[in-house]
């Protein structure tokens, strides 16, 4: 069980870095994203930050680390995956200077 865990662990890093690399390279997102996020390298920034976190706990379940090591790591690790979800969130927000389109009833698309 340990090792199938492990291995769902790595290659969900590696899918995240992927993604996000491909993202901040090429400003491209994933299909179901392609309507909600406004800033694509700044997404993909987040992502990245997200796999290396998820990177760094497969790691750690495979070698032994120091128990006072692995606290401050696991806290440094939380506050770097609450950056890259921000980051991530930010990214689908509508800028202050983007116009929005007029909704209701009589508006021809």
């Amino acid at each position: 069980m340990l090792i199938a865990l492990n291995v769902l662990l790595f290659v969900t890093a590696f899918f995240c870095l992927a993604v996000g690399i491909a993202a901040v390279t090429s400003t491209r997102v994933l299909p179901w994203l392609v309507g909600k996020v406004i800033r694509p390298r700044l997404w993909g920034a987040g992502y990245i930050l997200f796999g290396v976190v998820v990177l760094y706990h497969a790691v750690v379940a495979l070698a032994p680390v120091d128990p006072a090591v692995s606290m401050v790591l696991t806290a440094v690790t939380t506050a770097t995956a609450l950056g890259g979800l921000g980051m991530m969130w930010s990214a689908q927000r509508v800028g202050r200077g983007t116009p929005s389109l007029p909704t209701g009833p009589g508006v021809t698309e």
